[in-house]
């Protein structure tokens, strides 16, 4: 064989080892340096500020419009630094959801994404309103960014590592979730009874998603620590305390797969797995029934926002609506121009 030869066969075989490390880095259930956060939920809850205070960013945190994206990095022993990809989700849309998913795959296993839904404890009249519509989306993003295939590996995963905490009723979601109440400084001045309900109802779901819960606050010191403790575990694999509150009057901790029914106490008829949410929903709904909300399926007008003042664009925007509005009304009234239509080439 000629040096020639020789070479470009080590160059292929390279480039085969290049390509099977970088499939295996991104099927690899187990292992990784990289992982995802997706963020998304109640509107104005403060998942923005969570997000900056957590990566350790000093910028004045601004609404979120459509979709943002960060990352960090943590070294570790090794010359390898893990990095965390976070995506926060302003406007509710499957789509946008799906785009952090499929992004997240470009780096590693949808193993090793983690959906937190964030809900404002304080306004317990669209809390479940607010759920629903985050878990719909969810649920609707990885049907649009995952073959079956990944799916089934998805759901087989969840049900191995929950297997030994599994119970009746319990009915894991195909991915990684966290749930975050958020806003507890106001919501520790509701009544007893009150702030239990909600606690048992909010127990529950995550018991039967086989997701975490963890109340927060971005005014609380101790709960903005314990909350950054929670994403360095979800973003870098850093050990976290298996620590857990139950106690009513303070801001809950429930790990995944470490509460259960019988200590919840909420009281509802047997049914199966998939249908229990139904039924807490109902017991919910019927003690705060949900207030309709704004339309929020639809993005708020930007140009109305003093955070993106923007001059020239604004006059060059108010300039193409007035010439669309002319063509609307000639149109309506039939005096619409003859378009020429160029010959076929």
């Amino acid at each position: 064989m000629s040096a020639e030869n020789r070479e470009e066969s080590m160059r292929e075989t390279a480039l085969r080892l290049a390509v099977e490390e970088e499939n295996r880095r991104k099927t690899d259930p187990n292992e990784t340096h990289e992982r995802s956060i997706i963020i998304l939920g109640s509107k104005g809850v403060g998942k923005t500020t969570m997000v900056y205070r957590f990566l350790e960013k000093d910028e004045r945190p601004k609404p979120t419009i459509a979709m943002d994206y960060s990352f960090g990095r943590k070294s570790v022993k090794s010359l390898v630094k893990n990095i965390v990809h976070v995506w926060e989700v302003g406007h509710l849309a499957s789509s946008l959801v799906s785009v952090a998913m499929t992004g997240s795959t470009l780096t590693h296993s949808p193993h090793h994404t983690v959906s937190l839904i964030m809900l404002d404890l304080s306004r317990p009249e669209e809390l479940w309103s607010s759920f629903e519509e985050a878990l719909s989306v969810i649920r609707n993003g990885l049907k649009m960014s995952y073959d079956s295939d990944t799916i089934e590996k998805l759901r087989d995963k969840r049900a191995a590592d929950r297997k030994k905490a599994l119970e009746r009723g319990v009915d894991p979601f195909l991915m990684n979730l966290c749930i975050i109440g958020g806003r507890y400084d106001e919501f520790k001045e509701f009544d007893s009874s009150k702030k239990e309900f909600i606690g048992k109802i909010l127990r529950a779901i995550a018991h039967n998603l086989g997701a975490s819960l963890y109340y927060y606050s971005s005014k609380d010191k101790f709960l903005i620590r314990r909350l950054k403790d929670l994403l360095s575990h979800y973003g870098f694999g850093s050990p976290l305390t298996e620590d857990k509150c139950t106690d009513y009057e303070k801001p809950l901790m429930m790990p995944a797969g470490m509460d259960s029914f019988g200590r919840i106490d909420l009281q509802f008829p047997q049914t199966r797995p998939s249908a229990i949410l139904d039924t807490i929903k109902q017991i919910y709904v019927s003690r705060i029934p949900q207030v309709s909300r704004n339309d929020e399926s639809t993005l708020e007008d930007p140009s109305n926002d003093p955070n993106f003042n923007e001059p020239i664009i604004d006059r060059l925007r108010m300039q193409r609506e007035e010439e669309i509005s002319v063509l609307l009304n000639d149109m309506m009234e039939g005096r619409m121009p003859k378009i020429p239509v160029p010959d076929p080439l």
